[in-house]
């Protein structure tokens, strides 16, 4: 199937470097029968940005496209022009005119897809859902939000089944040892990760244990005190919606975090501590406490045994007593977005509308039925065929709904109490919908809010900003760099529409 041509001749010479790029097909016409198809075969070209190693698998020709083409009657062939530089090479794409017939952004780059339905470039999925049943009832409601403007659904979630995915993780061996309880308040984990700092609890006679370990950004480590003190979602105030970050929580979570760094509790090193030289350093068993995915139990990329010296418990209560809820401003891994000149999009959606049935959704957590798995006494089992890094991403799409039979599914893959901690991060968490639902404004596209958050919260943790002496000029500072701006816009929405969402 064809890229469509929709500019001058003058722009044929940028669109075609950029294909060589990418690498992306020249084939047949857009949802007509394309290559060696039998004929009849709509067959779309999706561009796809991957995370993981596709190992030599090829993206066009392989046994997942044949079994989905087996049955939903459709042939979707996904093309990667890898993650490095890809928003790059799909702006280039899409503002040639040269359009895929569907492409995936993630959930981290919506503002790129809500660009490109601003600019008039997408199609509304909103008329179509009521063709589709499993599109429109399997898939979360709320798993929408990001891509709905005005009444318009610009694209469709690869809403995930884990969402909600952060939980605590103490050392039970350490607490065996000092004789602590599990902790509850955020005074009673300062006072627990104080004592794994400073009684040498894993009894070698050195000072060289932390009570809590981080990650550059606070991911993991800090959620659990930023949830804590209520200081992740947005709030209205004085007549304002407010980000969390200039929140009073915000500022008594930056306090806290600080007096952890002050007292050697946290480990310094937490700014240039990535995804693995964190677990590197977990694997050490020198800490005593972190947040981490539910999934972190199941020891993966982790020394043997580290994972067993841990147990998943509840994040601190607030300060007010109430229990502490992990927020997410989404849900979604990424979005399939369909051009507004794609054609035959019905058979797209036929496909998509498959793939969140109870039978696609079994194929995408387990694969091939006699290929990949057996079913044996109503238990899933796999075979020894293991399937393909890239399997889960020829459906493009999943519905997110953590039931018993995805539990079952799950169990194929995962020890019983590692799922056990994905239910527990399920409980734990809630969607803050303000976030969720903000509207794009390319006018704020010129201000980089986000960076003036990041540099302020390094320092204020590490001390080199003294939150108490320099908070005002830090708020003052944002307002001033398009904050102002922000808020007024945010507001203005909240008072029309936000509202409803509490």
């Amino acid at each position: 199937m064809k890229w469509q041509k929709k500019k001058q001749a003058a722009l044929l010479l940028t669109a075609s470097a950029a294909l060589a790029v990418a690498g992306c097909n020249q084939g047949g016409g857009a949802g007509q029968t394309g290559g060696s198809e039998p004929s009849g075969t709509p067959t779309f070209k999706v561009l796809f940005d991957f995370n993981v190693d596709a190992k030599g698998m090829s993206l066009t020709d392989n046994e997942y496209i044949d079994y989905l083409q087996e049955k939903t009657g459709v042939r979707v062939e996904l093309e990667s022009p890898g993650s490095a530089g890809y928003l790059d090479k799909l702006n280039i794409l899409m503002a040639s005119g040269d359009y895929p017939d569907a492409f995936m952004v993630s959930d981290n780059d919506k503002n790129k897809l809500m660009q490109f339905a601003t600019d008039g470039l997408l199609t509304d999925i909103a008329p179509y859902l009521d063709k589709y049943p499993n599109l429109k009832n399997a898939m979360p409601k709320e798993a929408w939000l990001p891509v709905t403007q005005d009444g318009k659904i610009w694209a469709i979630p690869y809403n995930r089944h884990d969402g909600f995915h952060q939980v605590v993780y103490i050392n039970k061996n350490w607490m065996e040892t000092l004789g602590l309880e599990i902790p509850r308040t955020i005074d009673e984990f300062y006072q627990v990760m104080k004592a794994f700092t400073d009684q040498d609890p894993d009894r070698n006679g050195k000072n060289d244990t932390f009570g809590l370990l981080a990650i550059n950004g606070m991911l993991y480590g800090g959620k659990m005190f930023k949830a804590a003190f209520d200081a992740e979602t947005y709030k209205f105030r004085n007549g304002e919606l407010l980000p969390p970050e200039i929140t009073e929580e915000y500022k008594n979570y930056l306090i806290f975090m600080n007096k952890l760094i002050e007292e050697k509790i946290l480990d310094p090193e937490w700014p240039t501590t990535v995804g693995t030289i964190y677990r590197q350093k977990i694997s050490t068993g020198k800490y005593g406490l972190t947040n981490n995915y539910w999934h972190f139990a199941s020891g993966a990329q982790l020394a043997p045994g580290t994972a067993e010296q841990f147990i998943a418990i509840e994040p601190p209560l607030r300060p007010d007593g109430t229990p502490t809820k992990f927020s997410y401003s989404s849900t979604n891994r990424h979005y399939i977005a369909i051009p507004k000149d794609t054609k035959q999009v019905e058979e797209l959606l036929k496909f998509i509308d498959w793939a969140l049935s109870p039978e696609g959704t079994r194929y995408h957590y387990l694969g091939i039925e006699g290929k990949h798995y057996t079913t044996n006494n109503g238990k899933y089992e796999k075979t020894a065929n293991e399937r393909a890094n890239l399997h889960w991403a020829f459906s493009m799409v999943k519905h997110g709904q953590l039931n018993d039979e995805v539990k079952a599914y799950m169990q194929a893959d995962y020890e019983d109490h590692v799922i056990d901690n994905l239910t527990l991060a399920n409980e734990l968490g809630q969607l803050d919908k303000i976030a969720a639902s903000l509207p794009y404004y390319p006018e704020l596209t010129a201000y980089n809010l986000p960076k003036i958050v990041e540099e302020y919260t390094a320092k204020a943790i590490l001390g080199n900003e003294k939150v108490e002496d320099t908070w005002d000029d830090y708020v003052k500072k944002y307002r001033a760099s398009g904050g102002d701006k922000a808020i007024k816009l945010w507001t203005e929405w909240y008072l029309k529409e936000g509202q409803n969402l509490q």
